[in-house]
């Protein structure tokens, strides 16, 4: 779990949002389980009942909300994890 929260942490191109899960998801360093661990997490966290206000700050709390509640990450790797999440939202 701490390599791929690092991996998560390391993200830095802000400027591209979009690229944020492949980034994660493309590292080669990465172990199948928390590939698919990310995987979980982003699918949970981008759900839809999560996001169907206007408002994105709704949308982040709750996002983060569910996060907090099933995994064990750094707040500021839930940040960022719902950080790129809100710009498919946008």
């Amino acid at each position: 779990m701490k390599m791929l929260e690092n991996k998560i942490l390391s993200f830095e191109n802000w400027s591209r949002p979009w690229t944020f899960h492949d980034f994660v998801m493309e590292d080669k360093t990465l172990t199948k389980n928390e590939l698919n661990l990310f995987s979980e997490i982003w699918i949970k966290a981008s759900d839809f009942e999560l996001w169907n206000e206007s408002d994105l700050i709704l949308g982040s709390k709750a996002s983060e909300k569910v996060i907090k509640k099933n995994y064990y990450l750094t707040t500021q790797a839930i940040a960022n994890i719902v950080r790129a999440i809100s710009y498919q939202w946008k």
